[in-house]
């Protein structure tokens, strides 16, 4: 068995990776992979972490929550991963929620994203997997291409898009519209920003890759999306749910003077 925080998991398979191809496995700062997916994921034929929680009954839901941090401020809530819950001092507003249409990532519709006044890349309807995982947002090849476009990103030899600094504030804002919900990424959030010695760096958070698909266009919401919006993967209900995340000093005090 092994434990996250207090809880114990017993007799739990695990794979362990001896061949790992690829620069990001020489620069990553993580020990492993935690796979929160669909059983059918699975690389190896056994029980993933969270099906062996719910089958010995170790949380009261099925769901787990997601809050990814954006700050750096030692007072500032850190990024948690939450098991049998949702935490309420990490979001504000109602929570939207969206059915998976596809049980192996957690794959729901996507309906539109568009870069404010242009076009819609997504005109009759996509396919988004929701994915920690994933830093980036990802879509179409030709997609990415015209939106980089629209957002001012200008292309570099190793395959990342540049953007300059100064202009971020007036760039267009990009919205997702999921189920029926719209929501909003503003240039603060699409864009990242990276130190290369003493100056800054602006790299564009989106990026090209066409994704097998039997269905709609497939794009991915990674951390570029989940910054912004706390997410809830509910096993029981088959669902995702999206409320604002909250990103202030003092979030808990805010869900306080809320009540």
């Amino acid at each position: 068995g092994f434990q996250i925080g207090p809880l114990t998991v017993k007799n739990q398979e695990f794979g362990e990776s001896v061949y790992e191809p690829g620069f990001v496995f020489v620069m990553a700062k993580f020990d492993g992979v935690l796979g929160l997916g669909y059983p059918s994921l699975a690389e190896e034929l056994g029980t993933p972490v969270f099906d062996s929680i719910m089958n010995q009954k170790s949380v009261d839901q099925p769901i787990f929550s997601f809050y990814l941090s954006k700050s750096k401020m030692p007072r500032d809530p850190e990024g948690e991963l939450l098991l049998g819950g949702i935490d309420e001092a990490l979001y504000s507003g109602p929570i939207s929620w969206n059915p998976v249409t596809l049980k192996s990532y957690w794959q729901i519709k996507m309906s539109s994203i568009q870069v404010q006044g242009a076009l819609n890349f997504c005109p009759r309807g996509c396919q988004a997997i929701i994915d920690t995982g994933t830093s980036l947002i990802i879509g179409p090849n030709r997609d990415i291409l015209a939106l980089q476009q629209l957002i001012g990103a200008t292309p570099t030899s190793i395959g990342e898009y540049l953007i300059d600094c100064a202009r971020i504030s007036s760039l267009p804002q990009v919205t997702i519209t999921l189920n029926g919900v719209e929501y909003v990424l503003t240039a603060e959030s699409y864009v990242k920003k990276e130190l290369m010695g003493d100056h800054e760096i602006c790299f564009s958070g989106f990026q090209g890759e066409d994704l097998h698909s039997s269905t709609d266009p497939l794009w991915i919401l990674g951390d570029v999306f989940l910054s912004d919006y706390y997410s809830i993967y509910d096993r029981g209900q088959d669902r995702v749910g999206f409320a604002k995340a909250r990103h202030t000093r003092y979030a808990t005090l805010d869900a306080e003077m809320d009540r």
